[in-house]
């Protein structure tokens, strides 16, 4: 049987030094820029180097299609690959060893595209300072919550969001803010992304046989007292982890969803039974990330009508000013420097539990959080803005407010749609 991928497992530790000087100005300059991922896309006669800059794709420069594959061939042999053009897809893990002795570990994937190949490189290393829960932009009140169930040390914590929108760096946040020296913790990611301090971690690996789910089981053997899960994307998987949860680990996962009502939808459609998830999980969290202003060139400026509307429905006071991006040298011209998270933190109380267990339709559960004061993403997006971390035009791109909570004339929440 063919392979259809070939993976390199062993990271190529290498000093800046070590590498052509093209291939360390390229390197160089996305971890200046603040890139997450780097692309190489041969196009035409030119290959094009696009950086993901907080979210955002930008066109940062045109090579030769000659140049470019040299790049390529350059960042294949720093990852230890097979440098001739391949019929599959290579995959591998290079750590650059920076100017300040800091190392910079990156994932590489090369496809071959037609008579080229095209690259990618996510830029996974990250400052632990970054990993912080305060940095991430939780609320007092959400620390507080996410604190008490993390404390309990038993049930499923599900964190929710679209691709991107930084679920990963949340769940590891979470994970580095406990005592796990204390506590026999594990983990199974597809791929392991970050390291996670006194913590067993296991990298899905299907060619050999480890899948989620074999890789789930195992660790369940292995008398855990924390477990990670990257990914809940199967059936099998999804059961595994939610009957961890019920035999009093606690467990802590992610899934793709919009909102918190949205996960007990995911899991069912995974195949979970209402009456499992009612009784495993204790926590959702959904997110998504925007982007910060930069403080060097943000510019204050009144509300528009709609701006105040939007205010208006909410319990939030309407700031007299908000803030718009501009661009400066400090930003690199993208008038955003940075990411922050957008949160709707959910405890699944006895009565959210007994709501799920019946299977009630994801409208009704969602308007059971909100009338349990359970705000949306969208609220919490507005403090942000009035708080004048990020813009309004940015709230707006990135959310429908399909939700948005507003006071009626006795004082209580309704649900409206905008």
């Amino acid at each position: 049987m063919a392979k259809t991928n070939e993976k390199n497992n062993t990271d190529t530790i290498l000093e800046n030094g070590s590498y052509p000087d093209p291939l360390n100005t390229f390197l160089f300059n996305a971890i200046i820029e603040g890139a997450t991922d780097v692309h190489l896309h041969a196009i035409d006669d030119v290959t094009l180097i696009l950086y993901r800059v907080d979210g955002v794709v930008h066109e940062k420069q045109r090579l030769s299609v000659d140049d470019g594959r040299r790049l390529i061939n350059q960042i294949k042999a720093a990852a230890g690959l097979n440098v001739t053009k391949s019929f599959f897809p290579q995959e591998a893990q290079i750590r650059w060893l920076d100017e300040d002795q800091q190392h910079k570990d990156f994932r590489v994937t090369v496809v071959p595209v037609g008579d080229e190949e095209c690259a990618h490189l996510r830029i996974l290393s990250m400052p632990e300072k970054e990993l912080e829960m305060t940095r991430l932009g939780f609320s007092d009140e959400h620390n507080a919550n996410i604190a008490e169930i993390l404390n309990s040390l038993n049930g499923l914590i599900l964190i929710t969001g679209v691709t991107g929108s930084g679920k990963t760096t949340t769940m590891y946040s979470m994970a580095s803010s406990m005592a796990l020296q204390t506590l026999v913790a594990f983990s199974i990611e597809d791929p392991v992304e970050f390291k996670l301090p006194s913590g067993q971690q296991l990298e899905v690996d299907e060619e050999h046989g480890l899948t989620m789910y074999e890789g789930l089981r195992t660790i369940l053997r292995m008398d855990p007292d924390f477990v990670m899960v990257g990914e809940i994307r199967d059936k099998d998987s999804a059961i595994v982890t939610a009957r961890a949860a019920l035999s009093g680990r606690l467990v802590l996962g992610t899934i793709h969803g919009q909102d918190a009502a949205g996960v007990v939808d995911a899991l069912h459609y995974l195949g979970v039974p209402y009456y499992i998830t009612s009784s495993s999980l204790r926590m959702i969290i959904a997110q998504k990330l925007l982007r910060k202003l930069c403080l060097s060139c943000a510019k204050p400026r009144e509300l528009y009508t709609e701006e105040r509307d939007v205010f208006a429905r909410t319990e939030l006071p309407i700031p007299e000013e908000v803030f718009d991006p501009v661009g400066c040298e400090k930003c690199n011209g993208y008038g955003y420097k940075g990411q922050i998270g957008i949160f709707e933190t959910a405890i699944i109380t006895p009565e959210a539990a007994h709501k799920i267990a019946l299977g009630v339709h994801n409208e009704l559960l969602r308007q059971y959080f909100r009338d349990s004061g359970i705000a949306p993403m969208t609220v919490d997006g507005l403090t942000k803005v009035a708080d004048g971390i990020t813009s309004m035009q940015e709230l707006f791109e990135k959310c429908n407010f399909p939700d948005l909570p507003t006071k009626s004339q006795s004082g209580t929440r309704k649900s409206i749609m905008i």
